[in-house]
């Protein structure tokens, strides 16, 4: 219905980017399966030639004055709609609002562009996520389950500690308080899932998408601490977090070397403490 949404486009190029490079590094280190693929598969270089050139000239829309991504081509010049005064008796709008009506305006669903800045959090700048974050967040309707979640990490980022709570809490209790008033049809499993990403990613602060697994805890005020556990390259680490204090422990498979607070400390059985950062208590 529309052309070159952005976050679409912006796959599509990190897919072609990602395979050009796993296959150049089999062709380095592994030649002889290298070939053995191209036997199996019949892949051309033309081909090769061309995801490279599809890669390189993808669309995605942007505004360079605002630094904010467009949705889609034509996005920025949709009428506006305020949100909020939408009676709460037609959502969930999918099931009493029309197509045509649906994508009239410049409401969104979800959070596509919030969505690839997570995926691919180290590529973008923080002011270039409160840019996008301020500017989409008062047009999504959050009819995706996920949209809460992903929300609640990037205010968490971003400093905006008690709209990332309320997500968190719109995320953990989407179905408890039937907010999108569809819980009737069946459980949002993707927003109990994301429930965790919240805790894990948003007020942990952790990101997996660079060289090495990073953490930049903070508190909610409304909490006194909370404890989570991840599996890094073999390890199984145990991170906990209080008003004073971030722990680390690695409980099985020896030691791992991470950053937190963009320090990099290693972590082992005995375990390593370090003051919560400067300004991290939301």
């Amino acid at each position: 219905m529309v052309n070159n949404n952005c976050y679409i486009n912006l796959m599509a190029k990190k897919m072609f980017e990602f395979t050009l490079e796993m296959l150049a590094g089999m062709e380095a280190q592994v030649p002889d399966a290298y070939a053995e693929l191209i036997r199996k598969t019949g892949l051309r270089t033309e081909e090769l030639t061309d995801w490279s050139r599809k890669a390189e000239h993808m669309r995605i829309p942007l505004d360079p004055a605002s630094g904010v991504y467009e949705e889609h081509d034509g996005y920025f010049d949709l009428p506006h709609i305020d949100i909020h005064s939408i009676p709460v008796t037609d959502f969930p709008l999918y099931s009493k609002w029309s197509y045509d009506r649906l994508y009239r305006y410049d409401m969104i669903k979800q959070p596509d562009v919030l969505m690839f800045m997570f995926l691919y959090n180290g590529e973008f700048s923080l002011e270039a996520k409160r840019a996008n974050y301020e500017y989409y967040e008062p047009r999504c309707i959050h009819e995706s389950s996920l949209s809460p979640s992903i929300h609640s990490i990037l205010a968490s980022e971003i400093g905006k500690e008690e709209e990332a709570y309320q997500f968190f809490e719109f995320a953990t209790r989407l179905d408890l308080d039937n907010y999108n008033r569809n819980t009737r049809e069946g459980l949002h499993t993707t927003s109990i899932a994301a429930a965790w990403m919240n805790i894990v990613y948003g007020f942990g602060g952790m990101r997996s998408d660079g060289e090495r697994l990073s953490f930049r805890p903070t508190l909610p005020q409304r909490w006194t601490s909370y404890s989570f556990q991840v599996m890094y390259e073999g390890v199984l680490l145990g991170v906990t977090v209080n008003s004073e204090h971030v722990g680390f422990k690695a409980l099985q498979g020896g030691t791992a070397s991470i950053l937190v607070y963009g320090q990099e400390i290693k972590v082992d059985a005995a375990g390593t403490v370090l003051p919560l950062g400067e300004g991290m208590l939301a």
